[in-house]
């Protein structure tokens, strides 16, 4: 097949779509890559002892989940188990929340979540998820059941499960619709690790270079296929010959017959007005501009040896009123410290390393600082709650940048009342712009583009594998 597909991407649903193509006879494929490195929001970089992810790191569920089913057979995956994920909260003043009460607590938010996502869309709740959370909390912390937890430690706790609930939404909950908000969970273990390699070997079996199971398939090498630092500018999909041309910010140009978008969703919200020629209709546009992408971040700690105990596996952070105000008047790192809200060790594997969890605007504001400030704010928060340990200073610090980099502008997509409210959702963002005649032209991939697995990998492959087949199924049938 002779016809030029132009990728643009090198992600997990850019590669996805390519390998299908190639396996299926399309000759000329290229993928156009703004950076220098494949993977998207997948990088897996050394640090410590080994590797960490600096976006996705684990693989969630298995029924379902197309990564976890090639690389089931494969011997890549680490199951977790319930010890690795032990949760214990503790306060600012260094007090700690009773084991029991910390299980209860958690199960009471996974069931508020879970009821949410399961309702029927035509419930008489209307507005954001946190207004429908903030309904539940209180009806449930009114019962005899919870009449231990305090006013004080029930604020706390709400704040904690917003910042912990937002790692699914990718933005406040207030922001985030109340009936449709959240994406489907596949079934089975949500939290398995990649052992020693990380998530960037998804990639490797998409290429089929990892041997193992009862089939083997013929290796596709995309590599020969991916040009870098080509940030696409321009995607002009009205030429007079029927092509579409594609300009980059270095002054190179591409002509393809067609072009499979894969760029995230904070990069079209930003760019789409100047990036298409002619502009997108309206359908399209409001899709973008109505689904909202959030800010993750991870900041990792590697320590010359541990100063946590061996039974320890990290805690979650409820901010008392005083506390508050004490790092929120710090003229360096007061905007963004009390957006941490989570310390866990990383993996067996790095046992001098620990990661934090931060989500939101505080994410943003984070990720504006020097280094040398974000690790001093990170290890002066480890030693506010943890006053029982002598914590030294950190060796090394890594952290991410997924809303300020150009190429990103967020870590995953969400489903806001905005969107609700035009009409707007993933079915639009991943529908094709069509020529007269029905022919796709411009077509869209990416987890943002998945309606039951947004914001997710495997959503993001199986993006890419949908808008190969749009093109094979053209082709052939």
């Amino acid at each position: 097949m002779n016809k030029r597909i132009i990728i643009v991407g090198a992600g997990a649903s850019g590669v996805a779509a390519a390998t299908k193509l190639v396996s299926n006879g399309f000759k000329q494929v290229t993928i156009l890559e703004g950076g220098n490195r494949i993977g998207g929001r997948i990088n897996t970089i050394p640090f410590g002892a080994n590797v960490v992810d600096m976006g996705a790191q684990c693989c969630h569920g298995e029924n379902g989940n197309v990564v976890y089913q090639m690389a089931k057979d494969k011997n890549v995956l680490a199951h977790s188990n319930e010890e690795d994920f032990s949760t214990t909260f503790v306060r600012s003043n260094g007090e700690e929340i009773p084991s029991e009460l910390t299980k209860k607590l958690l199960s009471l938010m996974e069931s508020i979540y879970n009821s949410s996502i399961n309702r029927d869309k035509k419930s008489s709740h209307h507005g954001s998820y946190g207004n429908y959370f903030a309904k539940k909390y209180k009806e449930a912390l009114g019962t005899e059941e919870y009449k231990e937890v305090s006013a004080e430690v029930a604020r706390e706790l709400h704040d904690l499960f917003h910042k912990m609930t937002n790692l699914r939404l990718g933005t406040t909950w207030y922001d985030t619709s109340g009936d449709v908000h959240g994406r489907e969970n596949c079934d089975g273990d949500f939290s398995m690790n990649w052992k020693d390699k990380g998530y960037v070997t998804v990639f490797n079996l998409l290429q089929n270079k990892i041997s193992g199971g009862k089939t083997s398939q013929p290796v596709i090498d995309v590599n020969p296929l991916i040009e870098f630092n080509k940030e696409v500018w321009k995607i002009a999909y009205n030429q007079p010959d029927g092509t579409i041309k594609i300009e980059c910010k270095d002054g190179s140009s591409y002509s393809g017959d067609h072009v499979i978008c894969t760029v995230s969703l904070g990069v079209l919200k930003e760019h789409h007005l100047n990036m298409f020629e002619p502009l997108l209709p309206l359908w399209k546009i409001d899709s973008i501009e109505g689904m909202m992408i959030g800010a993750l971040d991870k900041i990792y700690l590697e320590f010359d040896k541990p100063f946590w105990n061996e039974d320890w596996n990290g805690f979650s952070l409820l901010w008392k009123l005083e506390q508050l105000k004490e790092v929120q008047a710090d003229p360096v790192n007061g905007d963004w410290l009390d957006g941490l809200f989570s310390f866990y060790r990383f993996n067996p594997l790095q046992p001098n390393v620990i990661c934090g969890w931060i989500v939101g605007k505080r994410a943003q504001k984070m990720e504006l600082k020097s280094d040398a400030d974000v690790k001093a704010g990170a290890e002066r928060v480890l030693r506010m709650f943890l006053k029982q340990w002598n914590i030294p200073d950190a060796k090394t610090m890594v952290r991410s940048k997924w809303y300020s980099n150009p190429l990103f502008r967020g870590a995953g997509a969400c489903y806001t009342l905005k969107a609700e409210a035009l009409g707007a959702n993933c079915q639009k963002l991943a529908q094709s712009i069509d020529d007269s005649s029905g022919k796709p032209v411009v077509q869209f991939a990416g987890e943002a583009t998945n309606t039951k697995y947004y914001s997710s990998v495997h959503g993001a492959v199986e993006s890419g594998w949908r808008e190969a087949d749009r093109l094979i199924n053209l082709y052939t049938s």
